[in-house]
């Protein structure tokens, strides 16, 4: 059964019942996401199920659907990014226990029971960004405005030159 996905994920609880969530999010409901992108209007469509594998081990597979509008670091400008991370975790106590998980699972050592579900979508969306977004076409370079004679500096030493010069 599938339903909107509550504030704080119990991870035993849930995994036990092997519930199902999804819902619907905007960017803005994500702090640290809206930080970065300039449309915080823009839907997240997450979807997360849980389950118990091997028995005891609380695992969550998910996909979270989004579109982020970043600043180019080409050009400076908007561009238009699309992100469709999926995950699949196993939370782990001690690494033995991952020993005969099957290895499509990133483990993750945690004893936490609970947390925040805000925070567990922004951590995952984040590490899908990409580090430094570029137009996938060859956009214009910034150019900076200031022609290169203007910018050139009178050199700090020049006083000490006139010094030795007068000996």
């Amino acid at each position: 059964m599938k339903q909107g996905i509550p504030e704080i994920i119990k991870l035993f609880k849930f995994a036990a019942k092997g519930l199902i969530f999804s819902q619907q999010y905007q960017v803005k409901d994500f702090p640290r996401i809206s930080k970065l992108a300039s449309n915080s209007e823009s839907p997240v469509a997450v979807k997360v199920n849980f389950s118990l594998e091997e028995g005891r081990i609380p695992c969550i597979k998910g996909e979270v659907k989004l579109d982020l509008a970043l600043t180019c670091q080409r050009c400076l400008n908007e561009v238009s990014v699309h992100l469709t991370p999926k995950f699949q975790l196993a939370f782990l106590k001690n690494e033995q226990q991952g020993e005969k998980l099957a290895p499509c699972f990133e483990i993750i050592l945690n004893a936490d029971e609970e947390f925040s579900t805000i925070e567990f979508i922004t951590d995952e969306v984040l590490i899908s960004v990409p580090m430094t977004p570029m137009h996938e076409h060859e956009c214009v370079s910034y150019q900076d405005t200031l022609p290169a004679e203007a910018c050139k500096r009178e050199n700090p030493f020049a006083i000490l030159e006139q010094l030795k010069n007068k000996k």
